[in-house]
Parts: structure tokens; sequence; C-alpha cells
């Protein structure tokens, strides 16, 4: 069997692909496979270590007794010993007071030896409620570090949710304002070329009803030339006739000075509407700049930012194992950079614990490896995102 590159022990792998004496990591698959996980293997040898622990304890208690009872056994052997030979001694002296120095003397041995079982079982009681408690505390410590991690997640995936939802709804206000912008410069234009459209109606029916009222009137004076004498008449006809021809003429050229107008300022409307549409298409396309700015210095700040010490580094599922041992690799490159843990399983993001002797801009030089994706500072931890292998 082939040894743990982190403990020496000769080793094999559990189901979440760790050392089953240390933990770290076994990415080779040339290990031999135990159906448990590291943390099953490690709380059956801790509850195995506790009964072994109370059972040796048991033990030393038990032999303790025994041998506590073996003192008395011999003390009591002894004690009668001494009193049959004051009784021999004694054979002169009364029988009576032999009889109650015995009769005291076995009270208090019983007496004692009643103490001293009392004794044990209090005190192998004291520890058992020890023992317990210091496994409720455990469990305890255990229940609240994984709440403390699920409320840490919880709160992550909150907070970008919160983000990505108030980015999709500045996205739509601004869509929507451009949009009402739109509509409102396009209702403007028709109602402007509309209210130009009556007003040209209306010129053009006065206009109409003035040439009407000059063709009426030069019949009438055409009626009243025939009349009057001949040269009068004929006279005040081509005068009435003149007079209506350069009204008319007038007429038109007005209509025509009017319908350029018009059509001058329709133009100069939707040159002055194409203008505020190009200005409004700047605004945002420097809203645009002036964020990708902004977005592009907040990521060279990270960048730059410099990391000494002890780092956590969190790759997010799902992990391959092919690229985690490439990513290993290349931070074991980096210089002045030490790996000290790598931790994970199936259901759970990869941590890799890190070292660093000198102050280096880390996020920057994980950004440049080949496999990573992205890297984004997530409080005091950096999120590694590896690409999809293909």
């Amino acid at each position: 069997m082939q040894k743990c590159p982190n403990c020496g022990q000769t080793a094999a792998r559990t189901e979440d692909w760790a050392c089953q004496w240390c933990g770290y990591p076994l990415l080779s698959g040339s290990y031999k496979k135990i159906p448990k996980t590291y943390r099953q293997l490690k709380e059956a040898k801790v509850r195995k270590e506790a009964k072994w622990v109370a059972k040796e304890k048991a033990k030393r208690e038990a032999e303790e007794a025994k041998e506590r009872s073996k003192r008395e056994a011999e003390e009591a052997k002894r004690a009668k010993e001494a009193e049959e030979r004051v009784r021999k001694e004694a054979e002169l002296a009364a029988k009576e007071k032999a009889k109650r120095e015995a009769k005291r003397a076995k009270e208090a041995e019983a007496k004692v030896r009643k103490e001293a079982e009392l004794a044990a079982k209090e005190k192998a009681k004291r520890e058992a409620e020890e023992a317990k408690r210091a496994k409720e505390a455990e469990a305890k410590v255990r229940k609240e570090a994984e709440l403390a991690a699920k409320e840490k997640a919880k709160r992550e995936a909150e907070e970008a949710k919160e983000r990505s939802k108030r980015e999709a709804e500045e996205a739509k206000r601004a869509k929507e304002a451009e949009a009402k912008a739109k509509r409102e410069a396009e209702l403007a234009a028709k109602e402007k070329a509309k209210r130009e459209a009556e007003e040209a109606k209306e010129r053009s029916k006065r206009e109409a009803e003035e040439a009407k009222r000059a063709k009426e009137a030069e019949a009438k004076a055409k009626r009243e030339a025939e009349l009057a004498p001949e040269e009068k008449t004929k006279r005040e006809a081509e005068e009435a006739k003149e007079k209506s021809k350069r009204e008319a003429e007038e007429a038109k050229e007005r209509l025509k000075r009017e319908a350029e107008e018009a059509k001058e300022r329709s133009k100069r409307e939707a040159l002055e509407a194409k203008r505020a549409k190009e200005a409004e298409a700047k605004d945002k396309r420097e809203a645009e700049l002036v964020a990708e700015e902004k977005a592009k210095r907040e990521a060279e700040e990270v960048s730059a930012e410099l990391y000494e010490g002890r780092v956590e580094l969190v790759i997010p599922l799902p992990v391959d194992l092919y690229q985690m041992k490439k990513l290993e690799e290349g931070l074991r490159q980096i210089q002045d950079l030490r790996v000290v843990l790598i931790s994970g399983s199936v259901d759970e993001d990869t941590r890799v614990i890190v070292s660093v002797g000198k102050p280096i801009p880390l996020v920057s030089v994980i950004r440049e490896m080949p496999l990573v994706e992205q890297v984004v500072k997530r409080d005091k931890d950096i999120q590694v995102s590896l690409k999809a292998k293909l």
C-alpha cells in the first residue's frame, strides 16, 4: 500500500478522497478505498478512544478497590491474629471485654468498607457526568460552527441576488426612460406636424375663399361693364382682370412661401430630435464607460492588494479532481507561498489554506493561471472559480 505524503503512514483513501489518518487530500486513484469518509473515521476513532479511556479507568478503579479490600483483609487477618495472641496471652483476663473489643473491630471494618464503596461509586458517577458534559459541549460547538457556515453562505447568496436584482432594475429603469423619451419625442413631432398641417389647411381655406371673392368681384365688374360704355367697360374689365391675376399670383406666392417655411420648420425639428437622440445615446455611452472604468479601477485595486500570512481560498462546486491537482501544483510554484491544507467533500466547497511569507498581489497572481476563470474577493477569503473542463 502507498504512504500518505503528509503523515507518512501507510494509508487508504476515504470516500471524500482523504487520508484515513490525517485527512490530507489523496488525489491519486491508486490508493486502496475505504467505504467511509474521513469525518466518519475520525468520529469512530474518538468514540473508540473515549470508550477505551472509560474502560481503562474502570479497570484501574476495580484494581484499586480490590487492592484496598486485600489490604483490609490482611489488616483484619493481622488484627485477628493479634487478637488471638492477646486472647491467649490474656487467658486470665475477662472474656467479656475481649468479646466487646472484637465486636467493635468488626463494626469499624464494616463501616470503613462501606464508606470506601460509597466513595468509589460517587467518584465514578462524577466522572461519567463530566464525560457526558464534555461530549455535549463538543456537539454544541460543532453544531454552532455548521450553523455559522450555513448562515454565512446564505447571507452571501442573498447579497449576490440583491445586487443582481438592483442592477437588473436599474437597467430596466434606464431602458424604460429611454423608451419614454423616444415616445415623447415622437409624440411631440407628430403633434407639431399635425398642428402645422392644420394651420396650412386653414390658410389654404382662407386663400381659396379670398380667390373666390376675387372671382366674384371680377364677375360683378364684368356684369357692370356690360351696362357701361364699351371703352369704360373694357378698361375696368382689364383692370379687374389684372387685379385678380395679381391677387392670385400673390396668394400662390404666399402659399409657396408658407409651404417652404413649414418644410424648413419640419426639417429643423427633425434635426433637433435627431441631435437630442444622439445626445441621449452619447450620455448613455458615457455613463456605461464611467461604470466600466469604475469596475475596472475596483478590479485593479483588488488585484493590487497585497496579502501576507494565512489566507483561505474557496473553490466553489463543481470541482474536478484533475483541475484541483493542477491548481495545487500552480500554487506550490508561487514564490514565498506554501500550501498548508486542502479540505472539502463532494457536497461542500473545497477550501485551500495557504501561508504567504512576503506581501504579494495574490489575486493578480492567481488570476494569471491558465485554468482560472475568475478571482473574487469575499470578505477575508478569496473565491477562485475554475474554467469548465471541455
